[in-house]
């Protein structure tokens, strides 16, 4: 019986001394194996820097044209989608108090310029003919007051966008004096100009005439340009934020106000590493990025974090340094001082 126990625990302690040789010889194993890669070195090179915002369409210029008094739209010259050009005749309204006006106006004139070289040859006082100049030049205001408020013109070039009234129907002021309803609404599309909020961190990189890209979803392969043609001096207190405004050029019209539109302000070129999308890991469970360099063929794990996108291409903007030989294949295998082996090096 106890060469049966002395056996067993002889037995046993071998098993033991076995397993833990296993053991020992494949963690060596491990700690030994290489793992093939390929790198390329880091370097810096230019990236266009820009700002990317978004916002709304507006015309250039718009205007709500109406009477200043209560009267009947006599004529009306233009429709909803009319094109005119500055100075066209939009709309009338009665003349009747024109044409007052415009008797009074000639009965003034004629008598001012009738006595004036009286005036002038010592015919008449001065006070006379003050008397005469003070009623003309009165007249000729009461007239073009008048004038103005009976016919009216457009004041830019651009396309009537609506009509309120018709023709013989009477325009009343709004009671309380609030305002005037419209008559005709006149806007300006070419150019456009698009408002954007720019935070008080890239307001330092935003100058006056710098050139802005805009995108819109409804033509998503093309590109049109403008140029900043306001900056405003005072920030909103509410959003923190600066109010720039953005000039198109609109000839073929293919942009239209009300349009939601995406504005990259191009802020000039500043210098930056850029690697493979592939070469940085996102961390399970996390936002983070990590990658892993190799210094005498030791695979370094670095944490990683990331910029401006290229397509396959990223921005690193901390955790590599111009010179670093940065895994781009096979860094799945890694784990941080793995022993490697460069296959391929890309410089």
């Amino acid at each position: 019986m106890k060469v049966l126990k002395s056996f067993l625990l002889i037995s046993l302690s071998l098993l033991t001394f076995i397993s833990c040789g296993k053991k020992e010889t494949n963690s060596r194993n491990n700690a030994e194996k290489v793992i093939p890669v390929e790198v390329t070195l880091v370097k810096k090179s230019m990236i266009d820097r820009e700002v990317e915002l978004v916002g709304n369409l507006l015309a250039w210029k718009e205007a709500n044209l109406a009477a200043q008094t209560t009267a009947r739209v006599q004529k009306i010259y233009v429709d909803a989608g009319s094109r005119v050009k500055e100075g066209d005749l939009l709309f009338e309204m009665d003349d009747t108090q024109l044409a007052q006006a415009r008797i009074q106006y000639q009965v003034a004139k004629d008598n001012y310029d009738r006595l004036k070289p009286l005036y002038e040859s010592g015919s008449i006082s001065q006070s006379q003919f003050d008397q005469v100049k003070a009623a003309f030049e009165t007249a000729e205001k009461t007239y073009q007051l008048l004038l103005s408020n009976t016919q009216f013109r457009a004041p830019f070039s651009g396309v009537v966008t609506a009509k309120k009234l018709n023709e013989g129907e009477v325009f009343l002021l709004a009671p309380g004096g609030v305002g005037a309803p419209t008559i005709i609404s006149l806007m300006q599309i070419n150019p456009l100009k698009l408002i954007l909020n720019v935070s008080e961190k890239n307001l330092k990189d935003v100058k006056p005439n710098q050139t802005v890209e805009i995108k819109s979803d409804i033509y998503p392969d093309e590109v049109f340009k403008g140029t900043i043609s306001r900056i405003n001096a005072a920030i909103n207190p509410a959003s923190r934020t600066f109010e720039v405004e953005v000039k198109i050029p609109n000839s073929n019209e293919k942009l239209k106000p009300g349009m939601y539109a995406r504005a990259k302000i191009l802020i000039g070129k500043t210098e930056g590493i850029i690697v493979n999308r592939s070469a940085a890991l996102k961390q399970l469970g996390a936002t983070a990025y990590y990658g892993f360099i190799v210094k005498d063929n030791i695979a370094k794990r670095v944490e990683l974090t990331l910029g401006k996108e290229f397509d396959s291409l990223v921005e690193i903007t901390s955790g590599l340094n111009e010179g670093d030989y940065l895994v781009t294949r096979g860094q799945g295998l890694l784990k941080d001082g793995n022993k490697v082996e460069i296959k391929a090096k890309a410089e």
